[in-house]
Formats: C-alpha cells, structure tokens, sequence
C-alpha cells in the first residue's frame, strides 16, 4: 500500500471512530443525538460497511429505500462508537437514567450467561448488568495490529477493551482458551456477556445450522458448549429508540434446550423489527451456508 493511501486509511479511521464519535459525546445528550442524525444522513461516514449492508439488505428485502436505510444504519454504528466516549465522559450512573424496559434479573452471586448479539448499542446492556450485581467477563477477540486495518482503529480498539474493563471492573475472556475462562467465571458464581453472531472463515463450506430472516446460516456454536449445568441463561439487547432512550430487550431462557436456532430466531425477530440496528449486515455473506449442490453432495440424499 502506498504512503498515500496508507494515510488516507488512517485519517478516515481518525474520523469515523475518534473525531465525529467525540463530538456527538461531547455535546449535551440530546443535542449530541440530533447531531448523530445529521451526521449519519450528511456524512460519508462507515461509506464501505453501509454499502455493503444495504446490498446485503436488499436481498433479503427487496425495495428498501436504499439512502434512508444506509443513514439509519450510519446512525446506529456511530451511536455505538459515541458509547465509548459517553462512558468515559458521563457519570458511571448516565447509562442508567436512559435505559427503559429492563427486567429484572436474578440475586447476584447467581452464576449468569448473557448471549448478546452486535446490534444497537451494547455499552447499556453492560451498565444494566453492572447496576443489578452482575458485573460481567465480556468475551472478546484477541486484538493484533496485524489484523488490524489501521493503527488508529487498533487504537481505538484497545481504547475500548480496556474501557470495558474498568467500565465492568472484570478482565476480558479472550479467544483462544474462552472455554476454559467461561466455564471458570460461572463455576465461580460469575457472569459472562458474550456475542454469539460472529461469521466464520468458512461458512459456505459448511451445511447451515440455523436460519436468519429465513436464510440458511452458519453461526459458532463453542459458546453454547460452554455452558455449565443450572447457569441461568438470558438473551439480551439493547438498542436506542426514537426518543434517545435505550431499550433493553432482555429474556431470560431454558439453558438445557437452548439450541443455536433459538439464538438465531431471537436475532431475526431484532432484525426483523429494527434490520438497520445491526452492525455486521456487510459481512452477510460470511454467515451465509452452502447448499447441498454447492457442497459437492447429493441433494436428495437422505440425510
């Protein structure tokens, strides 16, 4: 790559998750969220992702008003990011003035599974964990700089991990021996959030084992198996409304017959009321599973 697009990369990650994320967090709160708004419709901010979504969109619902939806979406991504600014700004109790339809959730010392998912704004979802007795392990990638597309967005990311730390008092679970650390955490009457929508490498490979919006998927299923007997299970989100209140939409759940298409049906029916809330609608294609055909195999093969 060259010098010049090297730094063209890098001040695009500068704008989109520093600069214009700051500004919204900075202002008075609702100021700051009708300014996300103009934002989102006016900049060409996250342009490659909410392009990406909107195609994707597009085939799962035909006839979307493609501008409207790409700005929504804009709006959603940077809410998010701006999370991270409001809780370093904000008073640790800010998250909790806005949270609105949360349930009740067990005693503390209750050995707790949240499976979430990359949808609204999660940093609420956190709070509301934190202000029940529930201080959450969230599981989270290991971060590389290799990885990374820039090293102002590698910035940003371990910015936000440790953010979360402090933000929960907890050490992450990172990949890579996540089992061990899940299975410990909840052994020790702890609990964990984790986000099982994640693509994998290689999903057209595999056969699906779930559907989303009536799509066969391929989603991870490690999470689930590492639960431990008589956890309590939810599944939790939280998404910002009209009013600039955050909903946590949160139910608690069988964990001996949770299936990954239980997860799975929870994430279409988010989708299905609010799709633009959604983060990871541009690597659609990545949780997208193969057919029989495409696999090599008989499709009239009993199976």
């Amino acid at each position: 790559m060259s010098i010049v697009a090297r730094a063209g990369r890098e001040l695009r990650a500068a704008f989109e998750l520093w600069i214009v994320p700051f500004v919204v967090a900075a202002l008075p709160y609702r100021a700051g969220i009708a300014i996300a708004r103009v934002f989102a419709r006016t900049l060409p901010i996250y342009s490659a992702a909410a392009d990406a979504a909107e195609r994707a969109f597009s085939r799962v619902a035909p006839g979307v008003d493609a501008q409207r939806w790409r700005a929504r979406f804009r709006f959603h991504v940077l809410l998010d990011h701006a999370d991270l600014y409001w809780v370093l700004l904000r008073p640790r109790g800010f998250l909790d003035r806005l949270s609105r339809d949360a349930p009740r959730l067990p005693a503390p010392g209750t050995p707790l599974m949240v499976f979430a998912f990359h949808y609204g704004q999660g940093m609420a979802l956190m709070r509301w964990l934190c202000a029940a007795g529930h201080p959450p392990r969230f599981v989270s990638i290991r971060l590389a700089r290799e990885d990374a597309d820039s090293s102002t967005g590698y910035a940003y990311a371990r910015l936000r991990n440790r953010t979360v730390e402090r933000f929960t008092g907890k050490p992450l679970i990172l990949t890579g021996g996540a089992r061990r650390e899940i299975a410990r955490t909840l052994g020790e009457r702890g609990s964990v959030l984790a986000l099982v929508d994640v693509p994998l490498t290689d999903a057209s490979k595999h056969a699906p084992n779930a559907r989303l919006l009536d799509t066969p998927v391929v989603l991870p299923v490690g999470l689930l198996e590492s639960m431990l007997p008589q956890t309590r299970t939810w599944i939790a989100s939280a998404r910002i409304d009209d009013a600039g209140f955050r909903r946590i939409d949160a139910e608690e759940v069988d964990a001996g017959a949770l299936t990954i298409g239980d997860l799975a049906d929870q994430l279409s029916r988010r989708l299905a009321e609010a799709p633009e809330a959604w983060h990871f609608w541009h690597l659609w294609p990545s949780f997208v599973a193969s057919t029989p055909g495409e696999r090599g195999e008989d499709p009239t093969r009993a199976q």
